[in-house]
């Protein structure tokens, strides 16, 4: 009796000690808690340093010489934002923070409240958070700083979230922060603290035929074009403009030169551009063999009917008189396959070698390779191009060449029609005759030094009018005689080499900055306000050439690591081996096809002179017949082999999928029953 009396309070004594302890411990993590936030102390442990601010972002600080205000609006009320938003919006503010931290104090003058020059230490920026709840101050000061109350896309309440960066007089305005990494945002905030304290002091000039600016496109019905995107991000920093393809100058205060599939360039616009290089001119070129989105841009505009698309651009450009003074071969009319690098599309599962993906493996595989080491490319995950061409470069003397993303060894150009994915069979029949080219094509180069005219004879618009006054000669032969002066005179202006080391960016796809490839537009909802979701990094890579072409480089290393992708590569892989296990029996079918055509061919040029008896005689018939039956046969086991490779290819995925599902339950399991197993034994120990 005295025994069970005496557990008992010694049962309720462990317990008491152990609440006790419980207790001790909250108190002991949230006392930490309190300390750590208010130290707010950070540790970065994610693997590409995403909430670590960048080199460029500090160096973009530390150039600041001139106070930056950042006036951060967020409707911060539990009531009207859902927890998911407020949290974000702490998300952000501690980026801000990060900023203002980085940020240096520098001595400037400023005026005191007598009118007096004074010398002052002073942070180079600041952040102001503002709640701009209705009927307040701090509502109409988002008012006038271009904001607009928004929805929330979970409660339905208005609120504001948006930040407005000021030096000076210049001002940029971010209206919305949208739901999107932390990166981006922070390349965001760099841009705009880098452009009102710079300002847009360079200019880019692209030259198209194309409505690359938006506005009228040709269709009095429809409403007018929006600008592409990537026209839309250097327009922010830059100051642009569009010229047409026929041009005969390059306007005077042009930084950099882009040239987007000239399909109806003109002699007189290369020689613009040629001179407008030898000068020390900047010229980023985009050419393509095929230029697949070229019938999406004519269906906007009025067709004939029963003909071909009208009013787009011609599929293929070409550049035939610059290229080859810059030691480029290029094919302007047939399209890369590369079976590396090859996607899946989203057509009966399709794979299309001419659809690209490219990952860090088209940088290069040597770490001393220009793509993985230069920082317009060094940090790039993922590049898509579609059904692109290819060069082949050997520089004359002088140049350099940086290739900076190239195909794999297994490559092969081809035809446009097959290379078209939605051509029936087109795919198949690159597969079937392919032959690696064993060596790298160059898909993104870069030449610079000092380059020779493409132009020795000097302005071609001359020598035509010098044509044109031998031919009237005999009619007006002192006018003409002083016109050969002129035009002559006019001839030896041109400039035959270089005064000045120019640099020109070559890529050979005009559907790497076609929006439908690389940006999907999202609205806000109650703003109206679109937001930019960029699929892959295209856009990224021509940001950052503009930037090292003329404008801010430190942007390139910000810019950079907006997206961080790990792609599934090894899908590809998968889908690549599922298909070589049956290439072989579909090349023999095709072939046997093949063979029974030629026959067939065979017996009915043994009687040109009568073809439909020829057709109509026994001997055809059965092989018609016979070739019928076999191309029955070859079809439906061709669709057979189809779905092995589909089925192939899935069970490997699944397998994949399963493991990594089932994997961290195993685990956690396993652990359990151990630790189970421990504590059991150290309880039967006492």
């Amino acid at each position: 009796m005295s025994e069970s009396n005496q557990a008992t309070p010694r049962r309720a004594n462990r317990k008491t000690t152990a609440l006790i302890g419980l207790g001790v411990v909250f108190l002991i993590a949230l006392l930490v808690n309190v300390l750590v936030s208010r130290l707010s102390l950070r540790a970065d442990l994610t693997e590409y340093k995403t909430y670590t601010l960048s080199e460029g972002t500090e160096n973009i600080l530390n150039e600041l010489d001139t106070p930056v205000e950042i006036r951060y609006y967020v409707t911060d009320d539990a009531q009207v934002m859902s927890p998911g938003e407020r949290a974000r919006a702490r998300r952000v503010e501690d980026l801000l923070n990060e900023l203002v931290r980085e940020a240096p104090v520098k001595e400037v003058e400023i005026t005191n409240e007598d009118g007096e020059f004074v010398k002052q230490d002073l942070k180079m920026l600041t952040v102001k958070k503002l709640n701009p709840e209705p009927n307040t101050d701090a509502e109409d000061s988002a008012i006038i700083d271009g904001l607009q109350a928004g929805v929330s896309g979970e409660t339905n309440n208005d609120l504001y979230f948006g930040i407005t960066v000021q030096c000076l007089d210049a001002q940029e305005t971010i209206p919305f922060v949208p739901a999107r990494p932390e990166t981006m945002l922070e390349y965001d905030l760099a841009r705009a603290v880098s452009t009102v304290h710079g300002g847009k002091d360079k200019k880019i000039v692209v030259m198209s035929g194309m409505s690359i600016g938006g506005g009228f496109g040709g269709n009095f019905q429809a409403p007018p074009q929006q600008p592409w995107m990537f026209y839309e991000l250097l327009g922010r920093d830059y100051e642009t403009e569009v010229i047409p393809s026929t041009s005969t100058e390059i306007p005077a205060d042009t930084s950099t030169l882009i040239v987007v599939h000239p399909y109806d360039i003109t002699e007189e616009a290369q020689f613009a551009i040629d001179q407008y290089l030898l000068q020390g001119g900047n010229v980023m070129v985009f050419l393509d063999p095929n230029f697949f989105y070229a019938r999406a841009m004519a269906q906007g505009q009025p067709q004939m009917p029963g003909m071909p698309p009208q009013g787009g651009p011609a599929p293929s450009s070409n550049l035939d008189k610059l290229l080859p003074a810059w030691g480029v071969s290029y094919d302007a009319n047939r399209v890369l396959a590369d079976l590396d690098f090859g996607s899946e599309i989203i057509r009966r599962g399709n794979f299309s070698p001419t659809f690209l993906t490219l990952d860090r493996k088209a940088l290069g595989s040597d770490p001393s390779d220009p793509g993985l080491n230069d920082p317009m490319t060094s940090m790039l995950n993922q590049l898509n191009m579609l059904t692109p061409g290819a060069f082949e470069i050997d520089p004359p003397e002088g140049i350099q060449v940086d290739r900076l993303v190239q195909t794999s060894e297994m490559n092969q150009l081809v035809g446009s029609f097959d290379a078209d994915p939605t051509q029936e069979g087109g795919a198949d029949r690159i597969r079937e005759d392919f032959e690696p080219y064993g060596k790298s094509r160059v898909l993104v180069a870069r030449l610079s030094g000092e380059f020779s005219t493409a132009f020795p004879e000097g302005n071609p618009s001359a020598a035509e009018e010098e044509n044109a006054e031998e031919a009237g000669a005999e009619e007006a032969e002192g006018a003409a005689e002083e016109k050969e002066e002129a035009a002559e005179e006019e001839k030896d202006s041109s400039l035959k080499n270089a005064t000045a080391p120019g640099r020109v960016l070559l890529i050979a796809d005009a559907d790497f900055i076609y929006d439908a490839n690389v940006v999907r537009r999202q609205q806000i909802q109650g703003l109206n306000i679109v937001i930019p979701e960029m699929l892959n990094e295209n856009l990224t890579l021509v940001q950052n050439a503009a930037e090292q072409l003329s404008g801010d480089p430190d942007l390139i290393k910000v810019r950079s690591r907006t997206t961080v992708r790990r792609p599934f590569t090894r899908q590809n892989e998968w889908y690549r081996e599922a298909q070589s296990k049956y290439a072989e029996e579909v090349a023999d079918f095709s072939a046997k096809a093949q063979e029974a055509q030629k026959r067939l061919g065979e017996i009915i040029a043994q009687t040109p002179d009568n073809i439909d008896q020829a057709l109509l005689s026994p001997e055809v018939q059965a092989e018609m017949r016979n070739l019928q039956q076999q191309e029955v046969e070859f079809r439906k086991r061709e669709r057979e082999l189809q779905k092995e490779v589909t089925r192939e290819f899935k069970r490997k995925l699944a397998t994949y999928k399963f493991g990594n599902a089932l994997l961290v339950p195993i685990l956690i399991v396993i652990f359990g029953i151990a630790l189970a197993i421990i504590r059991r034994k150290s309880i039967a120990a006492r």
